[in-house]
This record gives C-alpha cells, sequence and structure tokens, in this order.
C-alpha cells in the first residue's frame, strides 16, 4: 500500500469528544438541529472508539453497506464495508499502536468535517489529515480525506 495511501487511510480515524481534548465547541449547540448534530457526532465517534480499539468488526459497522473512502480530488480507493473492514483489519495488524487526535470538527447539517492526525503508530512525525463525512440513517455513507501532501 503507498505511503500516501496508508496515512490517509490510518487519518480516516476519528472525532473524539472535543471537550475532552481542548477544543472549541461545536457550531450550533443549543440550536433547533442540535438534536440531529448529536445524532451524527455520535455516529462518528462510534466509528472513532472502534479506531483506537483497534476493532476492524466495529469500525466497519459505522459505513453504509456501500460506503466509499474517497481520496480527493474524487478517487475512490475502497469501496463497501467488506472492504472497509478488511483494509482497517490490515491497518490496525500492520500499525499496532496507531491512535488519532482531533484538532478541530464542523458540523453542517448530515456533513461533519474534522481536522485530525496520527500521533502514534507510524514510527515518525504526526501525520495530518482532514476528512469529510456524509452521514445518513446513522451511518456514515461517503467519506472524503485530503492529506498534506
Amino acid at each position: 500500500m503507498p505511503r500516501a495511501l496508508t496515512a490517509a487511510i490510518l487519518a480516516l480515524a476519528c472525532a473524539a469528544p472535543l471537550a475532552a481534548q481542548g477544543a472549541p465547541g461545536l457550531p450550533g449547540q443549543g440550536a433547533p438541529g442540535a438534536a440531529q448534530d448529536s445524532a451524527l457526532i455520535a455516529a462518528v465517534q462510534r466509528q472513532t472508539d472502534a479506531y483506537n480499539a483497534h476493532d476492524a468488526k466495529a469500525y466497519a459497522a459505522c459505513f453504509a453497506q456501500d460506503a466509499q473512502l474517497i481520496q480527493h480530488p474524487g478517487i475512490a480507493q475502497v469501496q463497501g464495508r467488506d472492504d472497509i473492514y478488511k483494509t482497517f483489519a490490515r491497518v490496525f495488524r500492520e500499525h499496532g499502536k496507531v491512535q488519532m487526535r482531533i484538532l478541530y470538527r464542523a458540523q453542517l447539517g448530515p456533513t461533519t468535517v474534522i481536522e485530525h492526525q496520527v500521533v502514534e503508530g507510524l514510527g515518525g512525525a504526526p501525520v495530518p489529515s482532514m476528512v469529510i463525512y456524509s452521514l445518513k440513517g446513522g451511518v456514515i455513507q461517503a467519506a472524503w480525506f485530503v492529506g498534506a501532501e
């Protein structure tokens, strides 16, 4: 797997609770759509928890059956829940200490954008990335990732 793709797939990781990391609050907290925003954030949080626990089965379950992981500007890299499971089982096996840290998160309707970095597991400096998640029905439909390279 090319390094850029490996870094991008690892960067798909998480959206840990911002309060726990000292990041600013989410736009729209307390607004009429706050309950929907909370449900979407919870869906991404389940994915985060599974990623940081290195649980490929739970991680893949956070995605729709036909979900796509797309490298910006639009190249599908991984398609479908089964391939997501296989890809992340390999990532977790090969990078046993990989963990992520959220730097920023924003919510706009069914879309969540996060900026984060790999902080362990690659044997080098943190790897920054941004991910745009599209959610529907409590699962991730697509994730577009943009690396720093």
